[in-house]
């Protein structure tokens, strides 16, 4: 019996260092660290420093117009655009893809937005007023908007809300309307519950 635990044990050490193996950290650079603290949020420097498997919709801010000045950048990098606006843009990311694109002198910074599922549920209107506002550079200015849930919402969804960031302005049965900066957006688009987002202005569609 001690000869079984023992080897179970091994065993059991083996896989938990393989495991450990496979995600080793990533050896950065001080320059890579710099790019990191200039142009990346938290949770993108989190995937970088973790190596950890992400594919992903981030929001990508340049200098100038997306799709005018900087298309054949991204065609050749083999990065969707899945919606832009002026000088930002929805871009699929995967995590080898966030190194390069943070080095390019075009990018101002890169955001992660949510995995590319949850995007259905956003209204292209308010989508459009996201990227507005991110390329203007005032995403953590407060924004209106409302979100409309699957089942009559209850105190976790309060709890939730709140703790990603937003006000609860006003509650009229399954839809919300809210009030928070747009970088809180993302801790949103993690609940699955929430089923329509949209500006504030757009009352009368949901």
């Amino acid at each position: 019996m001690t000869r079984r635990i023992l080897l179970f044990a091994v065993l059991l050490a083996l896989l938990v260092s393989a495991c450990k193996e496979e995600r080793l950290r990533p050896d950065l650079t001080a320059e890579d660290e710099a790019f990191l603290a200039l142009k990346a949020d938290k949770k993108i420097g989190l995937i970088i420093r973790e190596n950890l498997p992400a594919l992903f919709a981030g929001i990508v801010v340049f200098q100038s117009d997306v799709f005018l000045s900087h298309s054949a950048m991204l065609d050749q990098r083999e990065l969707a655009v899945l919606d832009s606006f002026g000088n930002a843009a929805i871009v699929l990311i995967n995590s080898p893809d966030i190194p390069p694109l943070l080095k390019e002198k075009s990018v101002r910074k890169i955001y992660y937005l949510c995995r590319q599922g949850p995007l259905a549920r956003v209204h292209p209107a308010f989508l459009m007023e996201v990227l507005k506002t991110f390329g203007e550079g005032k995403e953590n200015v407060p924004s209106h908007l409302l979100i409309r849930f699957r089942d009559m919402p209850q105190e976790k969804e309060t709890q939730f809300v709140e703790a990603a960031g937003f006000t609860i302005e006003s509650r009229a049965g399954f839809v919300w309307s809210l009030t928070g900066p747009l970088t809180s957006l993302t801790h949103l688009l993690e609940n699955d519950r929430i089923i329509f987002y949209e500006g504030a202005s757009k009352a009368r569609t949901m």
